[in-house]
């Protein structure tokens, strides 16, 4: 039956959205027994590429479902109800007889041609809804380069492949889709997602919110800060920049501009604090797991490595809050609105113990992460279970809708992490990434410098409208081996092209992070992009750190990385004040200058040139000289200004943390 416009009834897309949540349930209960090893456990054998095949089968028909779901003309959703059922029945017969199509695969026989074909088309059609044009252009520029490399001049030649092999090897290889990068999204994030998205229906977030608001709202600029501890300790479970924006967002941003920060401002402090989630220990973003896997170290080596990055990346942010409320005389967060520390910290307790085992699993245990994630999880669910927060207790019949909605949530990562594997997959086929390595070398000169730098503009570049797993797996397979191959250490490496793909989030012209705390915050997409870009400044400089100091990847002594990690907060601390223009007060064009060229001195790698340790030295004499000339006027000790956009005046004694 049709309703009066013409459109099929709305009770039509009832079974589609059954058969979503359906399909988002086995996702992750899939991922989670194979982390688990139940199959193990019921003696059962099998592949890495079998799960993989089903987990992807489960997220293209979902895809299929949601194209469907969301159409309002009855032939667009006739032909994508009829893509999602080929779509799985191709693709469980391959999860299925996996082992007897690999044996079939080097004859290249039609039918598996055919096959292939459409697990190459069901996920090319996926891309546009989940991920957009961007990794879509780039997909079909290296498959075009997978047929046609052969006829390409010079160094850029591959060898010649005929469509039937490409075809087969994309679609069926465990170099290709079924690879390394669809493993780490079905194998490996899956679990942390049902975690992360556990935590937050437990009360967690507001856990943390609470435990921010009483830790930093009494400083100057509170607010701020509290958008800034709170993303981070957020960002350490979600591991989802959008999401972290999404989620503490809503109570931060408009704290921030009711505290007399401007819209775009606001909007730009939450964004760089939410992205900065994905370099957060425990969870970061998928990008670290796939960074271990393919690099073939921990996850816990990772964790570690990029824990001074995080800490620099916060920092920074934290530095700029706090100078841009010192030289505004932004308010606190009224003392009403504090909640108790002990209060928050009774009331939520209980969400540190599944932290506690989480650690204790990844570093004392040595478990494999997923497995540590879901040991996690139980242990959070029990404890939720018991304990509740606030008089509230998680009930049994929420659990299958929050694992439903975890299965969605991971629907765009398995598919561009899908997507990432094709173009692994020509790479592979093609002999492209050996050639552009050595290109990449040549056209630098083995300079380090100017590598690093090309490599940075290449990962802007790409960044544009990516995600910041699509970008990292790109740059990892054509950029990172040639700043290894110059004498990177392969950790500094990848963290150097890890990071450039992460700050894609704040970067415009398509910075989706920015652009998420802009409709927060009611201001201008734009203006909000470049006030983050200028927030985080210091996280375009970071990674040239960590080629030239080794240490800031935790790669020396103890003395050497806390004197490396102190001298680059001691900079990023002096160049910001100079910017801002207020170090203690407010700063004449001289001081600016020179506390500028102090934070620059301070902040030169000392591995940079034989003899740039003196450069530290003298940017470490040059604060004390600064400070010891610089006194704090009356008002910038306790003003009684009232913050602009607020009716309540500062109060005198909130101090900042940083002095």
């Amino acid at each position: 039956m049709m309703s009066e416009d013409g459109r099929a009834p709305v009770v039509a897309r009832g079974p589609i959205v059954w058969l979503e949540s359906l399909a988002g349930t086995l996702i992750v209960l899939l991922s989670v027994a194979y982390a688990g090893d139940l199959h193990r456990y019921m003696g059962l054998s099998i592949y890495d590429a079998q799960i993989l095949a089903a987990g992807l089968t489960l997220a293209l028909t979902t895809g299929f479902l949601a194209v469907a779901r969301r159409s309002t003309g009855r032939v667009i959703r006739a032909l994508a109800l009829v893509a999602a059922l080929v779509t799985f029945g191709v693709g469980t017969y391959l999860s299925l007889d996996y082992i007897q199509i690999t044996m079939e695969a080097p004859y290249l026989p039609f039918w598996l041609v055919l096959l292939s074909g459409a697990i190459l088309g069901a996920l090319l059609l996926n891309i546009v809804p989940s991920v957009g044009y961007g990794i879509l252009a780039v997909v079909l520029v290296f498959i075009l380069y997978g047929l046609f490399g052969d006829l390409m001049p010079g160094a850029f030649r591959s060898r010649e492949t005929l469509p039937s092999e490409l075809l087969i090897y994309l679609a069926t290889d465990a170099n290709g889709m079924l690879g390394a990068a669809l493993k780490v999204a079905v194998v490996i994030v899956v679990p942390y997602l049902l975690f992360g998205k556990l935590l937050s229906a437990c009360g967690a977030a507001n856990f943390f919110n609470d435990g921010a608001l009483a830790l930093m709202g009494r400083f100057r600029g509170g607010p701020a800060k509290v958008a800034v501890t709170a993303s981070s300790l957020f960002g350490s479970i979600s591991g989802n920049a959008v999401g972290n924006v999404v989620g503490t967002g809503v109570v931060t941003i408009p704290m921030m501009k009711r505290a007399g920060f401007q819209p775009a401002y606001a909007g730009a402090v939450e964004a760089t604090a939410s992205t900065g989630g994905q370099l957060v220990p425990p969870v970061m973003g998928a990008a670290a797991f796939i960074m271990a896997d393919m690099i073939q170290v921990d996850y816990v080596d990772i964790m570690l490595a990029a824990l001074p990055a995080a800490i620099l990346y916060y920092v920074a942010i934290f530095i700029n809050v706090d100078l841009k409320a010192g030289r505004r005389n932004l308010r606190a967060v009224p003392r009403d609105e504090i909640p108790s520390g002990w209060g928050a910290l009774k009331a939520g307790w209980h969400f540190i113990i599944p932290f506690v085992v989480l650690f204790y699993a990844l570093f004392a245990l040595n478990m494999r992460p997923e497995r540590a994630a879901v040991l996690a999880t139980v242990v959070l669910l029990f404890a939720s279970f018991v304990f509740g927060y606030k008089g509230e207790r998680m009930k049994p019949r929420e659990l299958l809708p929050l694992i439903a909605d975890t299965g969605r949530s991971a629907l765009d990562l398995i598919i561009v992490c899908a997507a990432a594997g094709v173009i692994i997959g020509v790479l592979n086929i093609s002999g492209l990434a050996f050639n552009l390595t050595m290109n990449i070398v040549a056209a630098s000169g083995n300079s380090v410098v100017v590598l690093a730098v090309i490599t940075a503009l290449i990962s802007i570049v790409l960044g544009m409208g990516m995600p910041t797993v699509g970008v990292y797996i790109l740059l990892a397979t054509l950029v990172a081996p040639a700043l290894v191959e110059v004498g990177v250490p392969v950790i500094a490496a990848h963290l150097f092209v890890f990071y450039f793909g992460l700050l894609s989030m704040i970067t415009p012209p398509v910075a989706l992070a920015s652009f998420a705390a802009a409709n927060i915050a009611g201001a201008s997409s734009w203006a909000t992009s470049i006030e983050s870009m200028k927030l985080a400044w210091p996280a375009y400089i970071v990674p040239f750190l960590f080629i030239f100091s080794p240490a800031l990847t935790f790669d020396g002594t103890w003395l050497q990385v806390v004197w490396t990690l102190a001298t680059a907060i001691l900079g990023i601390y002096m160049v910001t004040a100079a910017i801002v223009g207020f170090f203690r007060r407010d700063l004449n064009m001289g001081e600016r200058a020179a506390i500028g060229v102090a934070g620059v001195l301070a902040l030169m790698p000392a591995g940079l040139m034989p003899g740039f340790i003196w450069t530290d030295v003298v940017g470490v004499i040059g604060f004390g000289a600064l400070c010891a000339l610089i006194r704090p006027s009356a008002s910038a000790e306790g003003s009684r200004h009232v913050a602009q956009g607020s009716e309540r005046p500062v109060r005198a004694g909130h101090r900042s943390p940083l002095g």
